[in-house]
């Protein structure tokens, strides 16, 4: 009842008719210039179409070109210490994380530092798309030694 009605000018065009990301070239929407194609269509976002990681950059006199430059990435997402740190609130909170081999459990710290960073307390099974260049370097710092990367998993209801 009080929702706007639509305007014929303003409507989206077909499915068929956009072309996703996945059949793009990666620097027809990667801002940054470090972005790589993912596996999956949502992973396919640069950190500068996030409006919650674009609000972190922004907090700097002067704004990295891509959120791996901002100077708060490494001691935050990176640091082994900090991600340590994490480890033990987060055990303290969850119990036990079940992930084989350091490296796994470094790089989902890594993941949950960056989010807990730009976007804040989620809540239970709220999930959000991480940048692909900070998936990219979080994969650096910590290899899987299989090269199986999982990816982006929305919520199972």
């Amino acid at each position: 009842m009080f929702e706007p009605e639509s305007d014929p000018d303003d409507e989206e065009t077909p499915a068929e008719e956009t072309q996703m990301r996945m059949e793009q070239d990666v620097s027809e929407w990667c801002l940054c210039g470090k972005c790589e194609k993912m596996a999956t269509e949502p992973e396919n976002i640069c950190c500068r179409e996030i409006e919650q990681v674009t609000r972190r950059m922004q907090q700097l006199q002067v704004t990295p070109s891509c959120m791996v430059d901002h100077p708060g990435m490494d001691p935050v997402c990176l640091n082994v210490f900090s991600l340590q740190n994490a480890f033990n609130i987060y055990r303290a909170d969850y119990g036990p994380l079940r992930l084989r081999g350091v490296q796994n459990r470094y790089r989902f710290l890594a993941y949950r530092s960056f989010v807990s960073w730009c976007w804040g307390f989620l809540g239970r099974k709220v999930r959000v798309v991480i940048p692909s260049c900070v998936v990219l370097r979080i994969r650096r710092e910590f290899p899987d030694t299989q090269g199986s990367y999982v990816g982006f998993r929305p919520p199972i209801d």
